[in-house]
């Protein structure tokens, strides 16, 4: 837009030139390889972005070899009918061409997530801007009455418009509105074109900070909550082992002592008060043993911990609780078996 002020590709400088040819060039060689991979080729037509791209292809080889080769044969713009109209309107033509940044939307799904989060949020935000709009007019009909025929009527409310302009810019867009008056002062048709971009600017940084804070702050609150509860879970075991004059650091429990120690009265208030289904690994005590043993014979105070935090009901399930409720399953039906032959054994020697 800066570099080349030609509306006519052939009137441009020869590097803005050789620009063009290749971007173009390249493009309709990238859809004509999109289309055929496609084994259907009709099936290319049913691909959105196939088709959004076709398009903005065809639009590119119009603009850069089609319309310079239909002026050269009328005999340049000066030829055509009311050439500068026309002109504009070629000009006009490549501002489709900046929807080719959507392309980016797909490439970065940071966008794209940043994008369906402002159009899901797009319906309220839609609705406080009517309700804006409904108090600003009421309130710039009411001063238009009040301030008819004062200097303040004749600098900010000369008429309905104007009021509703001098109300709303400086409420919703505050030092912006200015550039907002400055800008549109020359061209109304500006006014809405500013205030769209203004207002998307202000919702987008709103809601990134917003995003932002709510994720950092959920993060942070997260694992916060985490650690309180660690060291809450932590004091209580050791407060409960202390009136039960075991020494948290130097605990080593065996089989049998673990299953005592776990079903004392504290240990199962400190338990419940964390989470744990007391009645279900009192059920499941030789299988925790199993687990909570499987380096030593014996249970360490930093054993019991990890015990308690990993049969908490409030964990998310995991691959690895699957595959241990699968080994458990497994044991359950192993020792049912083991049981059962053993009692059938024991009827066959009887009789």
């Amino acid at each position: 837009a800066d570099l080349n002020q030609e509306a006519i590709l052939f009137n441009a400088h020869p590097a803005i030139i050789v620009g063009e040819n290749f971007f173009c060039v390249y493009f309709t060689l990238e859809i004509i390889i999109r289309f055929m991979a496609f084994q259907r080729k009709l099936n290319a037509f049913k691909d959105f972005w196939f088709n959004f791209d076709c398009f903005l292809a065809i639009l590119i080889i119009v603009e850069t070899w089609v319309t310079p080769v239909m002026l050269l044969a009328a005999g340049g713009s000066s030829g055509l009918p009311e050439g500068t109209v026309l002109l504009r309107l070629i000009r006009l033509v490549r501002l489709v061409r900046l929807t080719w940044l959507t392309r980016l939307l797909r490439s970065f799904p940071e966008l794209m997530i940043i994008v369906k989060g402002l159009t899901f949020a797009a319906r309220s935000v839609c609705v406080f801007s009517l309700l804006w709009f409904i108090i600003t007019y009421a309130f710039a009909i009411v001063l238009r009455q009040l301030t008819e025929g004062s200097s303040i009527g004749e600098t900010f409310f000369k008429s309905v418009p104007e009021s509703i302009n001098s109300l709303l810019l400086p409420a919703v867009f505050g030092a912006n509105a200015d550039v907002i008056n400055s800008i549109t002062a020359g061209n109304p048709g500006l006014w809405p074109i500013m205030v769209f971009f203004m207002a998307l600017v202000s919702v987008t940084i709103m809601y990134m900070l917003l995003g932002v804070l709510v994720d950092v702050i959920g993060a942070v609150a997260s694992t916060e909550k985490q650690k309180i509860e660690i060291t809450f879970i932590v004091g209580q075991l050791r407060e409960e082992l202390e009136k039960l004059n075991i020494i948290p650091e130097a605990m080593e429990l065996n089989q049998v002592d673990f299953q005592k120690l776990v079903l004392e009265p504290g240990i199962v208030r400190v338990m419940h008060e964390s989470g744990v289904n007391v009645d279900v690994l009192a059920e499941m005590l030789d299988l925790v043993w199993e687990d909570a043993a499987k380096t030593s014979q014996n249970i360490t105070f930093s054993d019991l911990v990890n015990m308690v935090l990993g049969m908490r009901g409030s964990n998310p399930a995991t691959v690895k609780d699957c595959k241990e409720q699968i080994r458990v399953t497994n044991s359950l039906i192993k020792r049912c078996f083991t049981e059962l032959y053993d009692e059938l054994d024991e009827k066959v020697q009887q009789i």
